[in-house]
């Protein structure tokens, strides 16, 4: 599966990737919003938007597979990668997809899979606009 990366210079996996700090959801508790997060030797909270996000996904970082090599070739320090059109997006009824892709996100001790439209990398912690 291809890997492309993703906002490289804002979202750092250096090792292990940002620290998950809070996850933020729809008021109805269902449906993923933003993540904030602090990369590697900063102070400054971050915080990752997901635009029109379907499904998502967390898993502890000791049983996910190595099929994205981190830290190699053109992904370098990027803790964000996008897997496109992945077997994992395409398993779902494609109705509400047709714009999304697959991204994982590296963080410290888990990983975020998400299908989605594209992610947006911003300062400061997320704000329920």
């Amino acid at each position: 599966m291809a890997a492309t990366p993703v906002h490289g210079q804002h979202f750092i996996r250096d090792g292990r990737g940002p620290e998950l700090k809070r996850v933020h959801y729809r008021s109805n508790g269902s449906l993923l919003v933003a993540t904030d997060y602090l990369n590697p030797d900063e102070e400054e909270l971050r915080h990752l938007l997901f635009i029109k996000p379907q499904v998502f996904m967390f898993t502890p970082e000791e049983v996910v597979g190595n099929d994205v090599p981190w830290g190699t070739g053109n992904l370098g320090s990027a803790g964000i990668v996008c897997l496109g059109r992945s077997p994992w997006l395409e398993s779902f009824a494609p109705a509400n997809l047709g714009k999304c892709q697959h991204f994982r996100i590296a963080f410290y001790d888990e990983y975020l899979d998400v299908i989605c439209e594209r992610i947006e990398a911003k300062r400061d912690g997320y704000v329920d606009a």
